[in-house]
Formats: structure tokens, C-alpha cells, sequence
């Protein structure tokens, strides 16, 4: 089986299930509702002595409430429930709690940091900003993120700022998408070694180099790259690959962009192949082991490994780079759009195919936790590196192709200009004025464990699957 981004190597069963396609309706409508039909259709009488001696309060007079009343409160706990989020499915029933006992001796530590500081996104204690209306006096708090590598709400907001960044950032030539694949059987190792992500990220930017400059009679090019790993697949399985935004093209000694509209990427496929093995083979231990996987992935795969080019692989116009990286290049492993359901003992969540086509997986809590915190990186590890032409040692020397710098607000330049981030009024619209903000780490949470009911949760039971 050759690797692809839509490869598996997760063991989940699949099934297929109606689309919670129903849209919600909005919980102000159905209260309207609900007031509506009981003022109108289920109050008393107006001529009844108890409306007359006292002021209607419509609850009053339901003495006993008919089953039109049990009915519409049904459709209001069911129409307008809240969506179902991946902090939710952790915190559930100490979902959390009870994999890190079961799970205490497999677990690193920068995976039960990363969901700690998901679990206290939003949170109080972590600090926030107030903000003050002049023109109606309503006062705003707005608490911090968490910034945590698994958090779904951070993880979006962070993309589409660094998105726009990006946007006024880049050279002003076409750009390529390209998807860097490597098999199956090297998963494994990348996984169990995980600072092969890093030489296999390094790999990219050589064999692109090697590409471009194929057919350039003048000498080597330097092409510009923004090199971004995945290591998951749509069904959340371990499967490392790169998404590579690339200069349709190169520097040359003179630092003059020489365009190429034809980019062999067939031909890179042996070019990314080489690159890969012998990389990882310097880098790994000298044992037989791998010496002799290497020797068989250079002749299993002939024509190279596969490189995959999107049908919108082609960006020519730079509005269109915030909304493509967000779509193509930078996404948490499974959004909270992506739940379908959750009933306390499983998780189920849909991944579209390239057709459209919704494929439904089911999993276990535990095998759901499993799956989405195996893919946080390991600490100060960059999963977006900038090769080439972008990196920060020498991007100036290409700066009349610029407009700007990479570069986004940190908490010191806010601090410089407060009122710059301000919100608008919720309630008349006007610009909000910032009074002042408190910082301070997450707070401790209840250690899980310390009460006797905890052990009875059924991912602790020796007959849990």
C-alpha cells in the first residue's frame, strides 16, 4: 500500500450514517415560541375569577402542564442544543481523568500539558481584557486562549491570523501547492523517532531546489518555501506528510527570480525519494534493521514516492492565500465541525473524500483521545518552517520582491497600543475602550482519583475495549 494523505494506518471501524444535516434553530426563536403558545393558546381564560383578582403570570395557571407543554420543551432541549466540541468529549465523565491512569505509562509530558491548557481555555484564572462602552457604559470581558496545539477554537484563530499575515508577506510571483508524501512502512519509524520530522521537512526544500534547477542552464536556483507537516490523515491515523507552498521558480546567483511555469514534479518524485532515504539514513542508528527497509523502499518504488498537486495547485492571484491556506495547508486533525456524535462510550466523526463523498468513523473514548493527542509535536517543535529564499537568514536580499515581513501582534504590542485590538459594542455598536487586564497561570484543576466514585468509570474495567 503506498502512502497517501487519505492513507490509514489506524485501526477504526467505519460506518455509514445519516448526516445530522437538521439545521439548529436558534434557542431565541424557540423560546418565542414556546412564550407564544403558552400565552395564547394554554393561559386561562380572561373571565376566570383567578385572572381577575390577580396580575397573569402565565406559569401560574399550568397546573397541569399538557403534553403540547413537554412536547415543545423537548424540541427546545433538542433543537437548540450546543454543539459538540472535543474540550466537551475530554471533560465528559473524566474522559481525561481516566485515560491518563490507564494510559500513565505511554502518555509524554508535552501531551498532558497541551490538553491541560485546552481544558482551561477561556478560563478565568488564565487572565483577561476589559473593555469599557463611553457611549452606553457596558462593560466587556474577553478571557485569553489557552494557544494549546489541540485546542480547536485557538488553533482557528491563530490560522486566520497567520493567514492574513501571510497574505502581504509573500513575493510577488506565482506560487505552487504541492503534497509530499513517504509509504506506510516508514510511519512507524517517524513516529518512534520524532526527530525525523525534522530532517524530513529539511528534505523538501533539497529536492525542490533540485527540481527547479533541472532545467536552468544558468546555475543553481533558490526557490522560496513554506514548508508545513501533517502528521495525521483525515482519519486521524499517524501519517506524516507535507503541504509545500512553493515559488513557481527561483533566485538565481544575481538575485533576479527567473520564472518557471513548468514544474517537473514527476520528475521529483525520484528527486523526493532520494532525498528522504538517504536522509534518514544518516540520521537514524546504524542497525540492519534500517539499512535493510531502505535498500527495499529504494526498489519497491521505481518511479519515486508520490507527490500529489491539488487541482487549485496554482495561486496566482495573493487574495486568494488566506483563504487557501486556511482550507489546504494549516487545520487541527479534527475540527469540532467534524463531530457527529458522542454518547458517553464512542465518538463518531465524518472526513469527506475528493468527490464530496462523507465517510462516518466510529471510535472508542480512549481510542479518540488516542488518536488526536498522538499528533501533538513534541515541545519548541515548528510544524511551519520557512526554506530557501523565505528563510529569515537571507530573505533580504530578495526584499524588492516583498511587501512586508511575516509578523504577528504579540501581548508587548498590544500592550504599545491597547485600543488598536478593541472590540465594537454588543450592545450600541460604538468602539470599545480598553481599561485594564489581569494575567496569571491556569488554575489547578481537581486531581482525578481522589474521590471513590471516579473509579468507577468503565474505561478503568479490565473489560473496556
Amino acid at each position: 500500500m503506498f502512502a497517501t494523505p487519505e492513507s490509514e494506518s489506524f485501526s477504526q471501524s467505519s460506518e455509514t450514517i445519516p448526516s445530522r444535516a437538521q439545521p439548529k434553530i436558534p434557542v431565541k426563536y424557540t423560546r418565542r415560541l414556546l412564550f407564544w403558545y403558552i400565552h395564547y393558546k394554554l393561559r386561562p381564560p380572561l373571565h376566570t375569577p383567578f385572572y381577575q383578582d390577580q396580575p397573569y403570570i402565565y406559569p401560574v395557571y399550568l397546573d397541569i402542564p399538557s403534553p403540547e407543554i413537554y412536547l415543545i420543551a423537548f424540541l427546545l432541549g433538542i433543537l437548540t442544543d450546543a454543539p459538540l466540541t472535543v474540550r466537551h468529549i475530554f471533560e465528559d465523565n473524566h474522559n481525561w481523568g481516566a485515560f491518563r491512569i490507564v494510559e500513565k505509562d505511554n502518555l509524554r509530558d508535552v501531551e498532558i500539558n497541551e490538553v491541560n491548557k485546552m481544558l482551561s481555555c477561556k478560563d478565568a484564572s488564565r487572565g483577561f481584557f476589559t473593555y469599557l462602552c463611553e457611549h452606553c457604559r457596558t462593560k466587556l470581558i474577553v478571557h485569553f486562549g489557552c494557544n494549546s496545539r489541540i485546542c480547536s477554537n485557538c488553533g482557528k484563530n491563530h490560522t486566520d491570523k497567520w493567514a492574513r499575515s501571510l497574505q502581504n508577506a509573500l513575493f510577488n510571483v506565482p506560487h505552487r501547492h504541492a503534497v509530499l508524501t513517504i509509504p506506510d512502512a516508514l510511519w512507524p519509524v517517524v513516529k518512534n523517532n520524532r526527530f525525523l520530522q525534522k530532517v524530513l521537512m529539511d528534505a523538501a526544500i533539497v529536492a525542490i531546489n533540485d527540481t527547479i534547477s533541472y532545467r536552468h542552464r544558468g546555475g543553481r536556483l533558490r526557490a522560496g518555501a513554506i514548508v508545513v507537516l501533517h502528521p495525521f490523515s483525515k482519519k486521524m491515523g499517524f501519517n506524516p506528510h507535507l503541504h509545500i507552498l512553493v515559488t513557481e521558480g527561483g533566485f538565481d546567483k544575481q538575485d533576479n527570480f527567473i520564472h518557471q511555469k513548468y514544474i517537473p514534479f514527476n520528475a521529483m518524485r525520484k528527486t523526493w525519494q532520494y532525498q528522504v532515504l538517504t536522509s534518514f539514513k544518516a540520521a537514524l542508528p546504524k542497525e540492519a534493521v534500517y539499512s535493510v527497509l531502505i535498500n527495499q523502499l529504494f526498489k519497491k518504488y521505481r518511479k519515486g514516492f508520490y507527490v500529489y498537486l491539488p487541482k487549485e495547485a496554482r495561486i496566482t492571484n495573493k487574495k486568494r492565500i488566506a483563504k487557501y491556506v486556511a482550507r489546504y495547508i494549516r487545520h487541527p486533525a479534527v475540527a469540532n465541525t467534524r463531530l457527529h456524535r458522542y454518547d458517553g462510550k464512542t465518538v463518531t466523526f465524518w472526513y469527506g473524500d475528493h468527490d464530496g463523498t462523507r465517510h462516518f468513523v466510529t471510535m472508542t473514548v480512549r481510542e479518540f483521545i488516542q488518536a488526536l493527542i498522538q499528533h501533538i509535536p513534541d515541545r519548541n517543535f515548528k510544524m511551519i518552517r520557512y526554506y530557501g529564499a523565505y528563510s529569515r537568514r537571507i530573505k533580504g536580499r530578495y526584499s524588492k520582491h516583498l511587501q512586508r515581513s511575516i509578523k504577528q501582534a504579540t501581548f508587548d504590542d498590544f500592550l504599545k497600543s491597547p485600543n488598536k485590538w478593541a472590540p465594537t459594542c454588543p450592545n450600541c455598536g460604538e468602539k470599545m475602550t480598553f481599561v485594564y487586564y489581569e494575567k496569571g497561570p491556569p488554575k489547578e484543576n481537581e486531581v482525578f482519583g481522589c474521590k471513590l466514585p471516579d473509579w468507577n468509570h468503565p474505561m478503568l474495567s479490565p473489560s473496556y475495549n
